[in-house]
């Protein structure tokens, strides 16, 4: 479900939010002043922390704190609430290109070397012409009835970290600072 609500990243948009509620791992930092919130992905082999600042701000404070030992903390700390969360709908799919990602010299016929894939054995450089990298995740657990959540609501920027739960690795790491959707218009 979704409905158009106001995000608050570098630019401001309305956005459709997705909400759910349910029993949750949740840790309030208030010394660093966020929120992180872990959620079961489907099949239940990764999860998605989200740390969300207090207010609205820039994430380069979240960049500068976070750290192994912090992390290790939060995860530590983390205890199932009856939470109630709303966030911007789709922030677990996207479609990258990964030259954009950082992936450049596949694609530059004279830096490319994809010699031990070659079966035609050099008749021609092979280079990547166009790659795309479609991702998709899918939240665990369905909305139920829970009795005075806490409120987790993500109108505004925050970071994304997917985990293996069995070992701990970090697999992805991002952030959402701009939402796509109509900009907000004062209306004065």
């Amino acid at each position: 479900q979704g409905d158009l609500r106001t995000f608050l990243g570098t630019k401001y948009t309305k956005i459709p939010m997705m909400h759910r509620a349910g029993i949750y791992r949740h840790y309030e930092d208030m010394e660093n002043m966020l929120q992180v919130l872990e959620v079961d992905l489907k099949g239940g082999n990764m999860s998605m922390l989200l740390l969300l600042p207090f207010h609205v701000e820039s994430l380069s404070r979240l960049d500068r704190l976070l750290s192994e030992e912090l992390m290790a903390k939060w995860l530590e700390r983390l205890t199932e609430q009856s939470i109630a969360i709303s966030l911007p709908n789709g922030i677990v799919q996207g479609l990258t290109q990964l030259a954009a990602l950082g992936l450049k010299d596949a694609w530059d016929q004279k830096m490319a070397d994809f010699s031990g894939l070659d079966a035609m054995k050099g008749q021609e450089a092979l280079h990547l012409r166009d790659v795309l990298h479609w991702s998709s995740m899918e939240l665990e657990e369905e909305d139920e009835q829970v009795e005075k959540p806490k409120l987790f609501y993500a109108d505004h920027s925050f970071l994304l970290l997917v985990r293996d739960k069995a070992s701990g690795a970090l697999l992805l790491m991002g952030a959402l600072d701009l939402a796509e959707g109509p900009g907000l218009h004062d209306e004065l």
